[in-house]
């Protein structure tokens, strides 16, 4: 039998090198789980303030630092909602804070009144085209398209089209803006120091994470 003797250290206790070690070899101590579970549900309530019903289950992201990352959601959309929300600003109802640089379509006066009086049956429709980290919006409408006297409402009804996909980029660009803040902060030294010194870390004297070696010893003097 032979008997090791180690001495272990907490991370407070670690020289200046061994604590660099220590800190690089745990740099995803933090995002190795869902640590992006609030970010989507503070996402979705922000958007359902203004009429935008995502479906959590579609939200989708990859980040943060390379060509083609970005984010994406699937919602839909009532139309009365989100004008008179965006008009009221209701987004901060729920995050006081929060700026969105969301404004109202440029179109008619009376058909932006219809809208927002829920007169037009039409609603919107945000989607993920592909699998691009992107969205884009499409104006569902129950609305004759084939009659002359119709046509200036439906030109009116495409800029409204148009309008819907602007703010689909804006809100996801907010998800995405968010995450990536969230990442940066949960790997950051603060963030990963905090968490070695909560959960009571353990190193050796190079830096290096002695969690399993200690419970080891720990389980050797409850047997014996």
């Amino acid at each position: 039998m032979k008997t090791i003797k180690l001495k272990l250290y907490e991370f407070a206790e670690l020289k200046d090198d061994a604590k660099g070690k220590a800190l690089k070899e745990l740099y995803d101590i933090n995002v190795s789980h869902d640590w992006y579970d609030f970010i989507y549900d503070d996402f979705v309530s922000i958007a359902k303030t203004i009429g935008i019903s995502v479906n959590r289950k579609r939200i989708y992201f990859q980040g943060f630092y390379s060509q083609g990352d970005g984010s994406a959601f699937e919602a839909s959309v009532s139309l009365p909602d989100l004008l008179n929300g965006i008009a009221g600003q209701n987004w901060k109802t729920h995050a006081p804070q929060l700026e969105l640089n969301l404004s109202m379509p440029e179109i008619d006066r009376r058909l932006l009144k219809l809208l927002q009086d829920n007169k037009i049956d039409c609603y919107g429709e945000i989607r993920q085209p592909g699998r691009a980290y992107s969205v884009s919006a499409v104006l569902v409408r129950d609305f004759p398209n084939n009659f002359r006297r119709y046509a200036h409402v439906n030109q009116q009804l495409d800029r409204v089209e148009m309008w819907l996909d602007d703010v689909g980029d804006t809100i996801n660009y907010h998800l995405y803006k968010s995450l990536q803040d969230e990442y940066e902060y949960q790997t950051s030294e603060q963030a990963i120091i905090e968490t070695i010194e909560a959960g009571e870390y353990s190193f050796t004297a190079d830096g290096k994470l002695a969690t399993r070696i200690k419970r080891l010893a720990e389980n050797e003097q409850q047997t014996n």
